[in-house]
């Protein structure tokens, strides 16, 4: 059994857990199995048609009144856990930030606001460098009203602290500050999910978190949980995303499409992140700004 997380300025709430969203997951993997099949269009080193491109780009959620306009910014991690195995296609830190981007993306009852890749866009339009081959427009942004950045630590003979904070964007008041335990052999996506798990608490103590019933509640997935669970995701899954997130990084499309289709079909069901990564970049290859938080 984990220890609970331990919260430095606000108490936390239950919530019930979540149920997977079988069939949307579902039809993702069989477009990307259609994809990627030898021989076919799709396949690993080939591109994939219009109509497989068509099938991922579905509609961003739609963000309740009243949700929150939150973005993430940098997440730390100190020390060697069990993403020191999953490969490095980019750095731990930016894999787990944009795991937790990806939980929050596909949430109603947040507005998430992308801030790593718009920032990077619009420094290079606001230096008057020409947009890299291949990259959606920069867009306007509507801005966070509340920033989560923080860091993982190692603690103690076999364990870890992951210790956030939720920060005013306006002021740079730090509004909410918690940590939660982890083992030392923890992973990004176990990360990530208790990430958001403490944050959707941290809004709802504060009574700005809207009335949302999660498409994914059930019994065998937590999307938000408020103690460290081990989500069971394989690392050869996790490496695959981190795959995908170089490849949009660099606004290849076809790499993004197949480094988050090999994460959603080795990671199975339960992992959910890749499915919403594909959502997004199908949505900017179809010319999405990054300013709207596609």
């Amino acid at each position: 059994m984990n220890p609970p997380t331990v919260r430095i300025s606000s108490s936390s709430s239950t919530r019930p857990k979540a149920r997977i969203g079988i069939a949307a997951i579902g039809a993702v993997l069989v477009v990307q199995g259609c994809a990627g099949s030898a021989g076919g269009p799709g396949a690993e080193t080939g591109l994939a048609p219009d109509r497989v491109w068509d099938g991922l780009r579905r509609p961003r959620p739609e963000p309740l009144p009243g949700a929150v306009r939150v973005a993430v910014s940098d997440l730390h991690l100190l020390g060697r856990g069990r993403w020191s195995e999953e490969g490095a296609a980019v750095s731990a830190g930016v894999g787990l930030q944009e795991l937790v981007s990806a939980g929050l993306l596909r949430r109603r009852d947040v507005h998430f606001v992308e801030r790593r890749r718009f920032a990077r866009a619009a420094e290079r339009e606001r230096r008057g460098l020409p947009r890299p081959e291949g990259a959606p427009p920069v867009g306007r942004s509507p801005g966070a009203e509340l920033v989560l950045t923080g860091t993982w630590v190692p603690a103690g003979p076999g364990g870890g602290l992951l210790d956030l904070r939720l920060v005013e964007e306006r002021t740079g008041e730090v509004l909410e500050a918690w940590r939660t335990p982890t083992p030392a052999t923890a992973d990004l996506v176990s990360l990530a999910r208790v990430a958001t798990g403490g944050l959707v608490a941290a809004l709802e103590s504060r009574g700005r978190l809207p009335a949302w019933e999660d498409p994914l509640d059930g019994d065998d997935i937590d999307p938000a949980p408020r103690a460290y669970a081990d989500a069971g995701i394989p690392a050869e899954a996790v490496r695959a995303f981190l795959q995908g997130i170089a490849a949009e990084d660099a606004y290849r499309w076809e790499g993004a499409r197949r480094g988050y289709g090999r994460a959603l079909r080795v990671g199975g069901e339960a992992f959910y992140e890749p499915e919403v990564a594909l959502a997004r970049t199908a949505r900017l290859r179809a010319g999405g700004t990054l300013g709207a938080s596609p």
